[in-house]
């Protein structure tokens, strides 16, 4: 015979998780475009190192360091997504994205950068403004639904 004790066991909550709000669905779709982006240039860099460099305006340079520049872009790309899935935050992006804009404009003005990299410029600038206005709307609205 078994005797069941109320309150003690936690009941799975019955209710629908509400559907995110328009902020949110801006913010997951920066992060998703950022990821999407780190996982492209990262494969690019990885297996097509000679490719990337002549497309980019670069000289021949050896594949390891080019190569070992797409490993770090694929791991910034799971940073963001295991960040932004485990703690609905964007604080890799932002300035991960920030420093590869403040990095690429100093090299712009002190030497020079191909094309390619200076539409970079825009669109890492766009990722990260993107991300960073969007989190603290999409915050609030995690917060005004959590307390319904």
């Amino acid at each position: 015979m078994s005797i069941q004790r109320e309150g003690l066991t936690p009941q799975p909550s019955l209710e629908a998780e509400p559907d995110p709000g328009p902020a949110e669905q801006v913010e997951t779709a920066v992060v998703a475009a950022a990821v999407a982006q780190g996982l492209l240039v990262g494969a690019w860099l990885a297996f097509f190192p000679d490719m990337a460099l002549r497309a980019g305006g670069f000289p021949a340079a050896a594949p390891f360091f080019v190569r070992f520049a797409g490993v770090l872009h694929l791991v910034l790309a799971f940073g963001y997504a295991l960040d932004y899935r485990g703690a609905r935050r964007v604080t890799l992006l932002v300035a991960a994205k920030a420093a590869t804009v403040l990095f690429l404009v100093a090299a712009w003005i002190g030497e020079g950068i191909p094309a390619l990299l200076a539409a970079a410029i825009a669109v890492e600038a766009g990722l990260a403004a993107g991300a960073a206005l969007a989190h603290g709307p999409a915050g609030r609205s995690r917060r005004a639904r959590a307390r319904l």
